[in-house]
């Protein structure tokens, strides 16, 4: 092959017009590999180009989306906050509304003082539990006797703006009052009860909702608050922007783009800002974020010069790639074609045999290819027992020809649950667990594969699933002995201990993750109520009837009584738990036990707190609080129901 001058040495001398004419004949000039490797680096140079654009812009708009989900995230997870709020103030009116000294102020024609007094001690009780109530009124409409957590003040102004509030049938509204020494805005939740014609006033410091985002110790921007007729909430919803109250600014956007509910996303261009919406459907409140243009281009700026950076290497390391592969490539070439040559002419070959690069590529290739085909096998397997989608980049004729390795008419999954015998750092847990599932899978595959046409696979965490491929459906009890010997394997050589349950037996591929699943949900009742080590669903389902509906009965009590402080203990969280429907355990549990499962978490609770009074000093609160209720109020209220007297009551009664 002829030699050339480098390229480089070419281009010192082009001249830019005569010369421009000689630099393309001497480009037309060159081999055809010297061709080929010019346009390989100008293709390589340009597509790099190409791409890293492509990648800034995909960024940018990703950065832009991200920020905007973000922001709605943000005002979604607000709302429900606030919305909780609410519902303490709910359950606070409940128990004044309830409570024997507001129900003989209501019932009053003329004023009382004796039992006024009493109900203001009440009401100030009662605000001292919660930080964020800054007043709570008792209103006697019949009489015109208004009683105020904070005392004397302003009691005809509150009974003529709750009388004009019901009669326009608004309960929560944002306003200002009175107190000693200073004006406060709050939200007043107003409950009337038509029966007594009388009310209950609750006042919410509006603060208490106010929202700010922070970034490096400093405010970077915070959340407004208005109500659905557009007036302000919170204080900083009334700043003066540009001559413009900004609760009238968010109004007008809201009005312009005629959205009365949900969430959306307005793009001022006028003010180069986003303004993000979102409306509490308890409240018909609308909470909203500003985000400046300046944020976007500030962070688009950050990214910019490392990108710019890193694209300049990049390239910088593809052309140096380029040349040296041009430099190199060229004496191999020549070298291999020469030796291609010598052995067609049965000639002694060189002792440097460049062949054996490509023996070592073959071989590479071969080994790759067989990878590629164990980790296609592998994923099959896996999203067939999870019941998950296989990846896109998987061609389907490969997934046909794997599918068929794996017919049978019946299916069931044996999974396989691992337990750690010694203890290890978290740091260490995860990649010992790798090591113990890659152990488990290798052992079942020899173990199991003797008697039966199965395959384990790694599912992730402490579980490796057993895929049995049958021809009856039923499966010969050989398998519990060959579970033992894995069992007694895996403790006496890596120290580990193992249990199982095997699933369904299923008619079809497609339905093998129904046998996974009823596999992991014996799996985890067997280490909730069980001392097997085996289990198999196919007996269970099969069991009688009411045995096996009171043996989830006694799990569902043993459970709840290992977790009745649990705060968040309902019938809905134990149904997920045991994997069932909450209207079948709710049914269930009452047709067994002769009540419901929350009057029966109640009744523990009361019965288990009985004693903390008698025995301890604990604050009403404390205990409240520390045996799952909401709040002492709730509490007070259920044991007056439940024993006829209220907690202290009780208490004092035994001393």
């Amino acid at each position: 092959m002829e030699s050339h001058p480098r390229i480089y040495k070419c281009a010192r001398h082009i001249r830019w017009e005569p010369g421009l004419k000689k630099f393309i004949k001497k480009l037309l000039s060159y081999s055809v590999y010297r061709k080929t490797l010019l346009a390989y680096s100008v293709s390589i140079l340009v597509i790099t180009v190409l791409i890293l654009i492509c990648t800034y812009k995909v960024f940018s708009n990703n950065l832009k989306d991200y920020s905007t989900e973000t922001s709605k995230q943000l005002l979604n997870q607000l709302v429900s906050g606030v919305e909780n709020v609410k519902t303490d103030v709910d359950n606070v009116m409940t128990v004044i509304a309830g409570d024997s000294k507001a129900l003989r102020f209501y019932q009053n024609k003329k004023d009382n003082k004796q039992v006024d007094y009493y109900l203001f001690l009440r009401l100030t009780e009662i605000k001292s539990y919660y930080s964020y109530i800054e007043d709570i009124a008792a209103i006697n409409f019949n009489n015109s006797v208004c009683l105020k957590a904070l005392g004397s003040n302003n009691e005809n102004e509150t009974i003529n703006f709750v009388s004009s509030m019901i009669k326009e049938q608004k309960y929560i509204v944002p306003r200002t009052i009175k107190m000693p020494g200073e004006s406060k805005n709050v939200v007043s939740f107003i409950q009337y009860l038509p029966y007594y014609n009388a009310a209950v006033v609750i006042d919410v410091n509006a603060d208490w909702f106010q929202y700010s985002i922070n970034k490096n110790g400093k405010e970077e921007r915070c959340v407004y608050i208005i109500d659905s007729n557009g007036n302000a909430v919170t204080g900083n919803t009334k700043d003066i922007i540009e001559n413009q109250p900004l609760s009238d600014y968010f109004y007008s956007i809201i009005t312009l783009k005629n959205k009365m509910q949900g969430c959306f996303v307005y793009d001022d261009k006028v003010r180069r800002q986003m303004v993000f919406f979102s409306k509490s459907a308890e409240f018909g409140w609308w909470f909203i974020d500003v985000q400046d243009y300046s944020y976007f281009n500030k962070t688009f700026q950050d990214i910019s010069y490392p990108f710019i950076g890193i694209s300049a290497v990049f390239i910088l390391i593809c052309l140096i790639i380029s040349v040296l592969f041009n430099k190199k490539i060229k004496k191999p070439l020549v070298q291999l074609v020469n030796k291609c040559r010598n052995a067609a002419d049965m000639e002694e070959l060189s002792d440097m045999d460049e062949l054996r690069y490509l023996d070592i590529a073959i071989a590479r290739g071969k080994q790759e290819r067989y990878a590629h085909q164990n980790y296609i096998r592998t994923q099959f397997l896996r999203c067939l027992l999870l019941d998950q989608q296989m990846p896109l980049m998987i061609p389907e004729h490969e997934l046909r020809q794997i599918r068929g390795e794996y017919l049978a008419n019946h299916f069931s999954v044996l999974l396989i649950k691992i337990q750690n015998l010694e203890s290890f750092s978290e740091e260490e847990q995860e990649e010992e667990f790798k090591i113990y599932r890659y152990t488990i899978c290798n052992l079942a595959d020899e173990i199991f594969e003797k008697s039966f046409r199965c395959k384990a696979v790694d599912i992730g965490n402490d579980l490796v699933g057993l895929l049995f491929m049958l021809e009856k459906k039923d499966i010969p009890e050989d398998y519990m002995l060959c579970f033992k010997q894995l069992k007694q394997f895996a403790e006496e050589m890596i120290h580990i201990t193992i249990s199982g349950s095997l699933g369904l037996i299923v008619d079809h591929q497609k339905d093998v993750f129904i046998s996974c699943q009823k596999a992991k949900q014996y799996l985890e009742m067997n280490q909730l109520i069980g001392r097997e080590e085996l289990v198999d669903s196919n007996n269970q389902v099969t069991a009688n009837y009411h045995e096996k509906n009171k043996k989830l009965v006694e799990s569902i009590l043993e459970y709840t009584i290992s977790n009745y402080k649990n705060p968040d203990l309902s019938l809905k969280s134990i149904s997920q738990i045991f994997g069932l429907s909450t209207t079948y355990v709710g049914k269930i549990f009452k047709s067994i036990q002769g009540e419901s499962y929350s009057n029966y978490v109640m009744n523990y609770r009361l019965e288990k707190t009985k004693a903390v009074l008698l025995e301890t000093t604990k604050t009403i609160n404390d205990i409240a609080i520390e045996f799952g209720f909401t709040n002492s109020a709730y509490y007070a209220t259920l044991f007056k129901n439940a024993y006829g007297m209220t907690p202290t009551a009780f208490r004092n009664s035994a001393g």
